[in-house]
């Protein structure tokens, strides 16, 4: 009887711990147009993202059946989608080893950057905000705007 109590008492705060430890950019993630810049139309309608404390990431964009798994280190990760995309690359990296509020990342096909850009945290965590440019297009860059669904 005893085991069983304390087997219990374990599950209990388990749930509790493994929250409190979560990153605060785990979660699905919708576009908010209204509040992006123009021509945000083609945009990914949402993200799915999860986060370690170990800097383990994956990555999802859904309406494209999109996924990459791996570390938020600037190493280059395979994007997998439905459609394949063959040397399609993206590196994700943060300069603060507590990865917090911003994120920055590199989009490559066959080594050759293709995009860029930076994921801010804004309004407490409920929503971020992705600046994105094509290569070497920086001053050119579009805002986009996504909020926790």
């Amino acid at each position: 009887m005893m085991k069983f109590r304390f087997a219990a008492a374990i599950l209990a705060f388990y749930p509790m711990a493994a929250h409190a430890t979560e990153s605060p950019w785990t979660g699905t993630w919708k576009l908010a147009p209204a509040r992006s810049s123009p021509g945000a139309d083609g945009a990914p309608p949402a993200y799915v993202l999860a986060i370690t404390a170990d800097r383990r990431i994956r990555w999802e964009i859904p309406s494209i059946g999109e996924v990459v798994t791996g570390h938020i280190d600037g190493q280059p990760m395979v994007v997998h989608r439905t459609k394949p995309t063959p040397g399609l690359t993206l590196s994700v990296f943060s300069s603060d080893p507590a990865l917090p509020h911003e994120l920055a990342y590199k989009v490559e096909k066959n080594g050759t950057q293709i995009g860029g850009g930076r994921m801010i945290l804004i309004e407490g965590g409920k929503a971020w905000v992705d600046i994105s440019w094509a290569a070497g297009k920086e001053e050119y860059g579009a805002e986009l705007v996504y909020v926790r669904s």
